[in-house]
């Protein structure tokens, strides 16, 4: 009886420890973030194609089961965002590598939480009637390309490795929509500029376009925020991350119903997405390549305006919290 007695108390402390795990397992994440604690989180997020994981976050409820409450503010680009961050709107905000790399010139406490996004969005396109039907043909020519951006980054490069330089070409800076316009007319004889516009411009031209560059350079889409915010906020930032693996796990078990969200989420042409589809990954990680671009892409900009000390980007990315929530994803060597 002494013996079943003791059987009895092993037994009901061994249901009251599995009670007191399912309890903290319930409350606590993988990394230790209390998901019972609701926290608020106002994040800027780039409303388009290559930004889609924040949405698909919030509108799946993945923020909500990492114990956040997030307001999404959308924005056209990623500088317009983190000037919202550096006006107090939100906390967190997603921007290119080069707005990053651009503005840690004189913002030094800009932290890069991870990246969300790798994409090969931009084309280069000439005229045929213009002459322009291999990259030697450029020399000479009218490109157009938006001025201090990652499409005019990507034709420096481009330009580089076909042997020549921008002295050697006429660059005409125009928006986006502008390029469009400017290549259906005429007025230039070539074009830099990311999808949705590269597709414009191939319609607009039929056989009359010849596609000298495919791709472009990788880019990143990033999220980013401050050195203080980051200093009080870890948990926060680790819950964010959660939910962004989640989204990442989603569009991985579901490419057809992704595709699907971001033609219906951001009122995109279908023929645009099964183009920019296979050129995207939306995926949560701290590739070695981020470092790579942003020092190329800082070095070309202190070239062009007389800069000369150069941000030290290993101090930029902020690796803690990615490496609690997904050791695998974090290939980054920061200092």
């Amino acid at each position: 009886m002494a013996a079943l007695g003791r059987m009895a108390l092993i037994g009901a402390l061994v249901a009251v420890a599995l009670a007191i795990g399912g309890f903290f397992a319930l409350r606590f994440s993988q990394d230790g973030g209390d998901v019972a604690t609701v926290e608020a989180l106002r994040l800027g997020a780039y409303e388009g194609d290559v930004g889609a994981l924040e949405w698909i976050a919030k509108d799946k409820g993945f923020f909500q089961k990492v114990g956040l409450d997030v307001t999404l503010v959308g924005f056209p680009s990623g500088n317009a965002a983190v000037n919202a961050m550096r006006a107090g709107q939100v906390e967190v905000a997603t921007a290119a590598d080069l707005v990053v790399a651009k503005r840690s010139f004189d913002e030094p406490d800009l932290r890069v939480i991870a990246d969300i996004c790798r994409y090969w969005n931009k084309g280069l396109i000439g005229r045929r009637d213009r002459g322009v039907v291999t990259p030697a043909d450029l020399e000479g020519k009218r490109i157009g390309v938006p001025a201090t951006s990652s499409a005019e980054h990507n034709l420096v490069v481009f330009l580089a490795l076909q042997g020549l330089s921008t002295d050697q070409v006429t660059t005409v800076d125009l928006p986006p929509a502008k390029l469009v316009e400017a290549m259906a007319t005429a007025t230039i004889d070539a074009a830099l500029v990311w999808e949705p516009h590269v597709l414009a411009i191939r319609r607009k031209l039929g056989d009359n376009a010849v596609t000298l560059m495919d791709g472009g350079t990788e880019a990143h889409l990033l999220l980013v925020s401050t050195e203080g915010w980051l200093a009080t906020q870890g948990r926060v930032a680790r819950k964010l991350l959660r939910a962004m693996v989640m989204a990442e796990d989603w569009v991985a078990q579901n490419p057809d119903e992704a595709k699907a969200y971001l033609t219906r989420r951001f009122a995109l042409d279908p023929d645009h997405v099964e183009v920019l589809w296979p050129r995207m990954q939306l995926a949560v990680g701290l590739p070695q390549e981020i470092l790579a671009a942003m020092d190329s892409e800082a070095r070309w900009l202190a070239k062009s305006g007389n800069q000369t000390a150069m941000p030290d980007f290993s101090e930029t990315v902020h690796s803690a919290a990615l490496r609690a929530v997904k050791p695998s994803a974090v290939h980054v060597f920061t200092k």
